[in-house]
């Protein structure tokens, strides 16, 4: 198990018999955290692996595994990581756009990883209610106000990954996280609570009990200081190296990986889409016995840009294959019984086993797939014409989806008389962060599901320069609702764009694509 984040303390009393250090480690790797007081990585490991049956703290969800940690300010050269004798699952509770340019080098560590057969398992992120712009000449509403998503997480390679299994939040009362990023790309949900007890003890809402530190309280700074948990004295030498206060989305991951590992140990030859599928179809939504607190309804507000009601969130809704699928969610909220049951049963299911091979991938053609009747502020891309991308020239008769993405590194505004349109036509910053505040991608598939991929009022945070400028470099981002779906090589999804400013339609149809990992159907 790689725990890839800030260094874990090898020394944790509940930790350190978990500890495997490959042979040749580089400096990287167990190196133990060079500040005692940056602990965000030890909490993490003790969620998925803390050692079990030691009179010590509590139990990790896979408490017989063994734990490798990686520092992630090492960079992206881990190729430890893409080894499936020294990595069986990789962890990555970094749910932040640390890089908003296209990164190849990332990009192939992680592709390696998907053909090794290594889940690599990453935070959604926090910023579900984190305004990056704000500007009410733009708009008299923001996500705030209407409580919907404020950010639009797929803006980095890190991110946006191709075969990413990407993890939001739950609380304790069974719904998301206040702060818990959601998206089109979020594949489960995993528990992480609220913030615990705040320093005032004015909030006591619940968070994740776990590892903390080597060292006492008193030599650090403690998560927990004047809460319940650090205060009574009575339990003061049992707690003292934990905590009661890990969340995030952080915490959600490591709780999606701890099953992951007890996915593995049931079917150690499995295949990473044999994984993903395991949790897409044994998850809790809100449709399972006892898990209504996950339904909610759809969102839509009166947007005065564009002159009337927009829908802003989806809410939970059946793909075209069965699959209940909502933004928040994912395919639902992690059920370790279930996805251990499925995975000694995998071989027995013609979903789990069409995957145990790794799938082809399929890419539409066609030449200026893209329209506008207006100029170019509604944008509808008709994509079709299926080829194998990976044996040039052959046409699938059908193909069931696995994984799938958008080329939309050409998406950029024309040129305008209206001054905030020009000026992000010409990657001003402030104007055009304002613009694709606005706005609004979906897209339809073949069989009639409608996944909403980037939402009005949803920040699309990103450095000026990197965006629509080079179309050479692929920008593809994801939605996981059309999973299990069945296309013929003809089947045309419909990509809709609205937006504030016109598009630049001859750019956009330079290289818009569907990109679509899956199986060939008889």
């Amino acid at each position: 198990m790689s725990v890839l984040d800030v260094p874990v303390d090898i020394n944790h009393e509940d930790l350190k018999d978990r500890i495997y250090t490959p042979e040749g480690a580089g400096s990287h790797v167990n190196s133990g955290p060079s500040n005692k007081n940056i602990t965000h990585g030890t909490s993490v490991a003790g969620i998925i692996g803390a050692s079990a049956s030691n009179s010590k703290g509590g139990r990790g969800i896979a408490y017989e595994s063994t734990l490798t940690s990686y520092d992630f300010n090492y960079g992206s050269n881990y190729t430890e990581l893409t080894d499936k004798a020294e990595s069986s699952v990789v962890n990555a509770s970094l749910g932040v756009d640390y890089s908003l340019e296209y990164q190849p080098d990332l990009e192939l560590r992680a592709l390696a990883m998907f053909e090794n057969g290594i889940p690599f398992i990453k935070a959604a992120g926090n910023e579900f209610d984190k305004i990056t712009f704000y500007d009410s000449g733009y708009y008299p509403l923001t996500c705030q106000d209407l409580n919907v998503n404020c950010q639009f997480n797929q803006t980095s390679s890190l991110n946006r990954g191709r075969y990413f299994i990407n993890v939001s939040a739950i609380n304790s009362l069974g719904v998301k996280s206040s702060y818990s990023s959601v998206g089109s790309h979020v594949w489960v949900a995993g528990f992480a609570g609220e913030f615990g007890y705040m320093r005032n003890d004015n909030d006591s809402s619940a968070a994740i009990v776990t590892t903390l530190s080597s060292y006492s309280p008193d030599e650090l700074v403690d998560w927990d200081m004047k809460t319940p948990w650090r205060t009574d004295e009575a339990h003061y030498e049992q707690r003292r190296f934990y905590t009661s206060k890990m969340n995030g989305t952080s915490a959600a991951t490591p709780t999606v990986t701890g099953v992951t590992a007890l996915i593995i140990q049931a079917k150690p030859d499995i295949t990473v889409p044999q994984v993903r599928y395991i949790l897409a179809t044994t998850s809790n939504n809100d449709k399972t016995e006892g898990w209504a607190s996950l339904a909610y309804d759809p969102i839509k507000a009166y947007v005065s840009q564009y002159g009337e009601d927009i829908t802003l969130e989806n809410a939970w809704h059946d793909n075209a294959s069965g699959l209940r699928f909502s933004n928040y969610y994912g395919f639902g909220v992690v059920n370790a019984t279930n996805a251990v049951k499925k995975a000694f049963d995998c071989d027995a299911d013609a979903g789990c086993r069409l995957r145990s091979e790794l799938p082809s991938m399929y890419r539409s053609t066609g030449t200026n797939p893209c329209e506008s009747s207006d100029g170019g502020f509604s944008v509808t891309c008709s994509l079709s014409e299926f080829v194998n991308a990976d044996k040039p020239g052959e046409v699938p008769g059908a193909f069931e989806i696995d994984n799938l993405q958008i080329n939309v590194g050409s998406l950029m505004y024309a040129d305008s008389t209206e001054s905030k349109c020009s000026a992000a036509s010409n990657g001003s910053g402030e104007d055009i962060a304002g613009v694709n505040n606005l706005l609004q991608i979906t897209m339809t598939s073949p069989e009639g599901t409608e996944s909403l991929i980037k939402s009005v009022y949803s920040n699309w945070d990103f450095s000026a320069k990197s965006f629509g400028k080079n179309t050479d470099a692929p920008f593809l981002i994801s939605t996981s609702d059309f999973f299990t779906e069945r296309v013929p090589a003809s089947g045309t999804f419909k990509l809709k764009i609205r937006s504030v400013c016109p598009i630049d339609v001859d750019e956009l149809n330079g290289s818009v694509y569907v990109q679509a990992d899956g199986y060939a159907l008889d």
